[in-house]
């Protein structure tokens, strides 16, 4: 089941849409969420309080606008452009 979501900035907001995978699930089960944002090339980021191991259909090559979940930061990610290991103009997760 998939759950749509807000994410609020300081000058500003975006909806977003959770799948309905594990992981998906283990984070709608933690919101609200709130932390600083860190910001590695065009991803933002923040610590959650979840704990995953990456999971079977993990993938780097991801979509601008695309939500992730990094398990050795367990941190929520959003993809807006390319990362520093992107080779290209998509995000590529680290």
């Amino acid at each position: 089941m998939s759950t749509k979501i807000r994410i609020v900035l300081k000058h500003g907001e975006i909806g977003a849409t959770l799948n309905g995978s594990a992981t998906a699930e283990a984070v709608r089960a933690a919101l609200p969420l709130q932390g600083t944002i860190n910001r590695w090339g065009d991803e933002i980021y923040f610590p959650i309080p979840v704990t995953l191991e990456e999971a079977p259909d993990a993938r780097q090559d991801m979509a601008v606008g695309e939500l992730g979940y990094w398990p050795v930061g367990q941190a929520f990610c959003v993809f807006f452009g390319p990362t520093p290991v992107s080779t290209g103009p998509l995000p590529r997760a680290y």
